[in-house]
């Protein structure tokens, strides 16, 4: 990379863009989260997050006696990370 390609990555044009660019992500992620808060917050979806919790955080063990405990706990571990996932977007959308 030389000087002038340098130079157009910091020109007034390509920041402008990189703003727009941040703008647009910002706002694609808001508009997600409050559709998990939407999707989620009627009846049949607190019915279905919470059985969605009560499996894969609550009841999510992984027993001592295990083939491989390390696979195991990993596995439940990325089970529950969904699940908290979700709960997180909806926290989200309520701070937005």
């Amino acid at each position: 990379m030389n000087f002038d390609e340098i130079s157009e990555l910091t020109s007034p044009e390509a920041k402008e863009a990189a703003k727009k660019a941040q703008a647009n992500a910002k706002a694609e992620k808001v508009a997600l989260a409050q559709a998990y808060a939407r999707v989620f917050s009627t009846d049949d979806g607190k019915r279905v997050l919470e059985d969605l919790s009560t499996k894969f955080i609550y009841n999510n063990d992984t027993s001592f006696d295990a083939k491989n405990i390390n696979y195991e706990s990993a596995y439940h571990n990325g089970e529950s990370g969904v699940v908290k996932f979700v709960i997180q977007q909806m926290q989200q959308a309520r701070v937005i």
